[in-house]
């Protein structure tokens, strides 16, 4: 084979390579994809040995829900992106405000329709919203907590110039969304107004969420992660490495609760572990649901977990 045709050989390998990788990148970030859903369950992997949960509409606390009316608000970030925020008010007049924040691939009214309730029932206001290319927000790719908590940041303000200046603030994030929240922790620009963080399941960062779930590719591995982290920085401004909760927790100011299923395989356990010994809070604690699978843990044993945010609640809000 001649000069002309090694460079033609290596040129159409790096075509593949980059069609490889930016179909990658689009099957995970953008909105529209169904890719990833079609791919044989990888949002939805649980292992064999996790506890199964019954079905939710027989759960009191889904049909409570349900009956439920939200005010319904709209943002605008700094990307001229539309965001829709939801308000569920206390019974009786109340400075506290639970302020919710999503996974991955979800919305806010579905991630916290269980809790919702205890939270309610503790006589506070419950704030869910739908990130960037989520629920009915506009945009057309996933920040993975790296535009998310900058929103978010822009939600507490609202809140506070809406509510009061003197409001309570409970983060609580799930998943992406706890990667959004300890994000948040680490900001100089979070309001003194949150009493406190509950960061279930979250990862230590978008780099290594995506590490963790590829990593049966090999060698390919790192081929496809670089790729694809070339065309997020080009195409929605950030690199995965960017959006990293690891970081911001060694800065937190706040107190937090860690939450983790111990059968979690889409974030593994070690993550939130590794997490909660990097937090330089000068209150934290971690509370491991055992047999609880991804973003499972509040329904997986709800009495354990309800007993935790009493604690926090009784020590930073009461």
């Amino acid at each position: 084979m001649g000069k002309k045709g090694i460079i033609s050989v290596l040129g159409a390998t790096a075509g593949l390579i980059g069609a490889v990788d930016y179909t990658i990148f689009n099957a995970v970030m953008s909105r529209n994809s169904k890719l990833v859903d079609k791919a044989g369950g990888f949002l939805n992997k649980k292992p064999d040995d996790a506890i199964e949960l019954p079905p939710e509409e027989e759960d009191e606390r889904i049909i409570w829900f349900n009956q439920q009316k939200f005010e319904e608000f709209t943002i605008s970030n700094e990307r001229n992106q539309s965001l829709k925020g939801y308000l569920l008010k206390a019974d009786e007049p109340s400075d506290v405000y639970v302020f919710c924040s999503h996974g991955y691939r979800c919305n806010g009214k579905r991630e916290f329709r269980f809790i919702t309730k205890y939270y309610h029932d503790k006589g506070f206001n419950v704030f869910l919203v739908d990130h960037q290319a989520s629920g009915q927000s506009e945009g057309s790719y996933i920040g993975f907590g790296y535009y998310e908590y900058q929103d978010c940041l822009t939600w507490l303000n609202w809140l506070i110039n809406n509510y009061g200046n003197n409001i309570k603030i409970i983060l609580h994030g799930v998943s992406m969304g706890s990667a959004t929240v300890m994000m948040m922790s680490g900001s100089d620009k979070l309001p003194e107004n949150v009493r406190f963080i509950v960061a279930d399941c979250g990862y230590t960062s978008a780099w290594h969420e995506f590490e963790h779930n590829i990593s049966f590719l090999g060698k390919a591995e790192y081929i496809i992660l670089y790729g694809s982290d070339i065309f997020n920085k080009l195409i929605s401004g950030y690199h995965f490495k960017d959006a990293d909760a690891l970081s911001a927790v060694q800065r937190a100011k706040v107190p937090m609760l860690f939450v983790h299923g111990t059968k979690d395989d889409f974030v593994p356990t070690r993550m939130g572990k590794e997490l909660y010994m990097a937090c330089n809070s000068d209150y934290k604690d971690l509370l491991l649901i055992e047999g609880a699978a991804h973003a499972e843990s509040y329904q997986t044993n709800s009495e354990a977990y309800n007993q935790k945010l009493d604690e926090f609640i009784e020590k930073f809000i009461k």
